[in-house]
């Protein structure tokens, strides 16, 4: 169930520039190290038609930004984000057409049990545009503004035409600073669809994700900017899932209730 993942720097780099403007990657600042590419892989679970996006990604990064307090204040904030591409490119056989990419990134904390939902402020996005693409080439997007348009098609003998967003979580800081191992749950990026009924008559409704899991070695009492990585320890930090999302109750009576799915 593991998705196939490698470095892929240089080629993802000039991904970017020519499917953003068709500029040469003398154009573009330094690439960013640490960016992980993830296939699609097909699971047992999925029906013929599913699609799933390629991704690729940059460990979450932690950085302190001018935010908004709860009495409507400036003030700065401790702002987790993770910066990422799709593209996508149909499988062997299949003509590519443009697909759309409804974006949810749920960050789960394993050892503390917390779960935390992207929230893509506009002031915060602003300004993190300025961090990851300061001369606009890459056109970053929200996971709002990310899901106005269909994902263009690419065929496999052409350079991928990517699209780059950014997740990011405001609440870390507030609800778990300490937190040094968690994952990742991206939903969108297929539209796998599966049900399991229970014994009961309910049914769980299984979306295909990619969790991706990572480690944070140090705390809060010693932020770096680059302190999170992807977790390899038990095998590849990125996986392919059926993930449960809700549960449709029984016809006939209402449905008891159930613990929450493990993350």
């Amino acid at each position: 169930m593991f998705g196939h993942v490698r470095l892929d720097r240089r080629a993802f780099l000039g991904a970017a520039l020519v499917s953003a403007v068709g500029v040469p990657s003398a154009a573009l600042a330094q690439p960013n190290v640490g960016e992980r590419k993830i296939e699609p892989l097909d699971l047992p679970l999925d029906k013929p038609g599913v699609w799933t996006l390629h991704f690729r990604y940059k460990s979450p990064r932690i950085v302190t930004l001018d935010g908004i307090g709860k009495d409507g204040k400036p003030e700065k904030k401790t702002v987790w984000y993770m910066w990422y591409q799709v593209y996508n490119l149909a499988p062997e056989g299949r003509a590519p057409e443009p697909v759309t990419f409804l974006p949810e990134f749920e960050l789960v904390t394993k050892d503390l049990l917390t779960t935390h939902l992207d929230e893509p402020q506009p002031h915060i996005v602003e300004q993190l545009r300025k961090i990851e693409d300061p001369t606009g080439v890459l056109n970053l997007q929200t996971t709002i503004s990310i899901s106005k348009r269909p994902i263009p098609p690419s065929k496999p003998d052409a350079i991928p035409r990517v699209v780059s967003g950014v997740a990011i979580w405001t609440d870390m800081a507030e609800k778990a600073p300490k937190t040094n191992k968690f994952s990742v749950y991206i939903s969108g990026l297929s539209n796998g669809l599966a049900t399991e009924e229970l014994r009961t008559g309910e049914k769980l409704i299984k979306r295909k994700t990619l969790q991706i899991n990572f480690i944070r070695p140090t705390d809060d009492n010693r932020p770096q900017v680059v302190d999170i990585r992807p977790d390899d320890a038990n095998g590849p930090a990125e996986q392919w899932i059926y993930r449960t999302t809700s549960v449709a109750k029984a016809i006939g009576g209402p449905a008891p209730k159930l613990p929450p799915p493990p993350p």
